[in-house]
């Protein structure tokens, strides 16, 4: 559906209207893509926008137990973010990241930062996932850019990064058994939104038994340490679902401090 204004799409709180703007009036690349699904109601950048910036505009103790229960949920429980982590952290919505060493960028949908961790949040909700492309510059998938460029980016001030993929169904739900030929097939809509699973496990749990492609992205920024290793990173990669996110949301609108 196509609303009348940009304002009928997004979640608005009071004296944010001149942010939301900002935002969707913002530029990466050369282009100002938020404002071509600005008044889609399939917008991921809508979403997006409406819940972190909700959120981010809560008191901190509410912000707080908010990215404690995403963490919770796209691990599964197996990850718990301590409160002396959260003592200062900024949530930013469409920021754009460069690493250090290899002066990569990307923009990221959503993103939580503190004194200690970084996480991305790459956000999906019609559309597959945006496979490499060299003859367009594009020379890794969302997956990998992402990974790069956050890895680079936490290695140069020294802090933990966790990559979460926010997509409508959870992992197992989207996963296809494909072979990897099919995976690397042009994705172009919600038809090849199995892409996205296969393409995170990838990256991972690896094929085979080896985490090999994890490892490649590992060695090309030089980052064979205890603390980044293909473990280690593999750990932090998590799945969150919308449904998840909403309930989050809407449980920082209710309740006192």
């Amino acid at each position: 559906m196509k609303y009348d204004s940009f304002e009928r799409n997004h979640v608005i709180l009071p004296n944010r209207l001149k942010n939301l703007k900002q935002f969707l009036d913002s530029e990466y690349e050369g282009h100002k893509h938020k404002q071509r699904y600005a008044t889609n109601s399939n917008s991921e950048d809508a979403l997006t926008w409406s819940c972190f910036d909700y959120i981010r505009n809560q008191s901190p103790k509410k912000q707080q137990k908010a990215i404690k229960e995403i963490i919770e949920d796209a691990f599964d429980g197996e990850i718990e973010i301590q409160n002396d982590r959260l003592r200062e952290f900024r949530i930013d919505v469409g920021r754009e990241f460069v690493g250090f060493s290899m002066n990569e960028k990307t923009e990221v949908d959503a993103s939580i930062e503190s004194a200690s961790f970084i996480i991305f949040f790459e956000a999906k909700l019609y559309s597959a996932l945006s496979l490499a492309n060299p003859p367009k510059r594009k020379q890794h998938d969302q997956i990998a850019r992402k990974l790069r460029v956050g890895l680079d980016y936490a290695r140069g001030i020294n802090k933990d990064f966790f990559l979460i993929i926010l997509d409508i169904a959870p992992v197992d739900k989207m996963m296809k058994r494909e072979p990897k030929a099919a995976a690397l097939e042009g994705a172009s809509g919600y038809h090849d939104k199995w892409k996205t699973a296969w393409w995170f496990n990838y990256y991972k749990n690896g094929r085979n038994g080896s985490r090999k492609p994890l490892c490649k992205v590992l060695h090309d920024l030089d980052l064979d340490t205890e603390r980044y290793s293909a473990e280690h990173v593999a750990n932090n990669m998590g799945w969150l679902s919308w449904a998840d996110l909403f309930k989050i949301t809407l449980r920082t609108s209710i309740g006192k401090d």
